[in-house]
């Protein structure tokens, strides 16, 4: 057999075929996990956690996050002003949702809130606390290093 111009075009076109549907599978079966998948109520909901993040501002003192290396915990130390706290702290890292999780707030008469943290992927993680105290909604972003040495 002898090969041609026409041979060839029809072996590149192929190859293109196949290139781009085998690209096509690849990228349907990875997430990146980039992206949260609840941005659409997020976006709808900007304005209020803005104002929830001018109400945390505002505070005479602030919620303070740290990571404990010594008890391996993660520190939430909740105002003292406000009274007892209600609502939700979501953990994550940015370099993979599977580590992601929640609690609901929990705090002692003190005002602060230990989450284990000896299980933890050492790395980067974000804290988000989603919280109510006396009718008035706050939420506070953080940024802490995990290492469990």
């Amino acid at each position: 057999m002898k090969f041609n111009w026409g041979t060839g075009i029809a072996l590149v076109y192929g190859a293109f075929a196949v290139i781009m549907v085998t690209v096509v599978i690849v990228s349907k079966q990875h997430d990146p996990g980039l992206v949260s998948k609840d941005y659409y109520t997020l976006d709808l909901n900007y304005q209020e956690r803005m104002d929830k993040k001018q109400n945390a501002v505002n505070l005479t003192n602030a919620l303070q996050v740290h990571f404990d290396a010594k008890r391996k915990v993660i520190r939430l130390q909740f105002p003292a002003e406000i009274g007892t706290p209600a609502g939700s702290v979501k953990c994550s890292r940015p370099a993979s949702t599977l580590d992601d999780f929640s609690l609901d707030v929990k705090t002692g008469p003190d005002g602060l809130m230990e989450i284990p943290a000896d299980k933890l992927t050492n790395g980067l993680w974000h804290i988000e606390v989603d919280w109510q105290a006396n009718g008035v909604k706050y939420f506070n972003e953080s940024k802490i290093t995990v290492i469990n040495a």
